[in-house]
């Protein structure tokens, strides 16, 4: 762990981490919006495909724990995703509350489909594999600090 007092705080938008990460963020969303324009989908509906092709089924719950994202933003993607032909719901026989989510034939065709849009974004990452794997690593070591640091402040803050 680092000392607070040692870190010398940025003075401009320029030179903060979390600025950096967030015009990443926006310009990724840029380049998939286009990436994705043939097939249908917006760049949140592409990561649950992603999971399901990966999967098969997921319940909601799953997915939404997945994508770190809440059920009031999972539900209505998933709803439209099922209006599109490309999921199915199904309620568990053993668990009436899960609702398990699956492809449907529709769905598992339309992964063919999506290469073009993986190498339209890898090539507009212009790096090569090692560059790219090692970014990834130094992205997720951040968001596990991050993550810790996170409990580590509400945890301290209840007591």
């Amino acid at each position: 762990m680092t000392n607070a007092d040692d870190i010398q705080l940025p003075e401009g938008l320029d030179e903060m981490l979390c600025f950096a990460v967030y015009k990443a963020e926006q310009a990724f969303n840029r380049v998939y919006r286009v990436a994705l324009e043939p097939l249908g989908l917006t760049y949140p509906q592409f990561l649950t495909m992603r999971l399901l092709w990966r999967e098969g089924s997921l319940s909601v719950g799953e997915i939404s724990d997945r994508l770190g994202l809440d059920s009031g933003t999972i539900t209505p993607l998933i709803k439209r995703l099922n209006a599109m032909g490309l999921v199915k719901k199904t309620r568990r026989a053993d668990d009436e509350r899960r609702v398990d989510i699956s492809l449907t034939e529709q769905g598992r065709a339309l992964e063919a489909k999506s290469a073009p849009a993986m190498q339209c974004v890898a090539k507009a990452l212009g790096m090569d594999r090692d560059a790219a794997q090692h970014t990834l690593s130094t992205i997720n070591q951040l968001t596990s600090n991050l993550a810790s640091s996170t409990v580590l402040t509400q945890s301290s803050s209840e007591d």
